[in-house]
């Protein structure tokens, strides 16, 4: 974008503004407290106005940094939001199927092959497990239960008979 500081001297501007401290900013970025003052002042430069008056031991933002921080640390803020959004998201080309690991080992492993032929695209993860699937905490997309498939707030669907079972395999999933 023409125009744009760079991005890590506007990190290192928000971060020193918001400590009032090149040393505390410093640290929170991994970096010397140098690179910090080189990085602000270099901003300043290509921005043609001062954005800190420094004294001894002293950092106070000018009319301009004050004006200038407010709109960059809510664009950071911004990123920082979107980011978080975006890794909240559930990954469509992964399914995570829950499953006892009995059932994993003897019906749902010998299918894997069929399954990734038809589905190259999607990353399968088994999760084996006796409990109950948490959806929410335990990122699972699908649970296979034995059962009669009476979980309240979960859509389930027969999947097979098991003769040698008295109850029938159920794959659940979040409505």
């Amino acid at each position: 974008m023409p125009g744009l500081p760079p991005l890590n001297a506007l990190r290192a501007f928000e971060a020193a503004a918001r400590h009032l401290s090149m040393k505390e900013a410093a640290a929170e970025l991994s970096v010397t407290p140098g690179a910090i003052s080189q990085l602000v002042r270099g901003l300043e430069q290509r921005l043609g106005t001062p954005l800190f008056r420094r004294g001894n031991r002293s950092l106070v933002l000018t009319e301009a940094g004050q004006n200038y921080f407010a709109p960059i640390r809510h664009a950071f803020r911004q990123i920082g939001e979107a980011t978080r959004r975006l890794r909240a998201q559930p990954n469509a080309s992964v399914l995570t199927v829950s499953a006892p690991p009995a059932f994993a080992a003897a019906w749902l492993v010998p299918r894997l092959g069929r399954f990734r032929t038809r589905h190259a695209d999607i990353e399968l993860n088994i999760a084996t497990t006796r409990g109950l699937a948490n959806f929410a905490a335990d990122g699972v997309d699908v649970a296979i239960r034995h059962g009669l498939g009476r979980y309240p707030g979960l859509r389930c669907d027969r999947i097979d008979s098991m003769p040698w079972c008295p109850s029938a395999a159920r794959a659940c999933s979040p409505r």
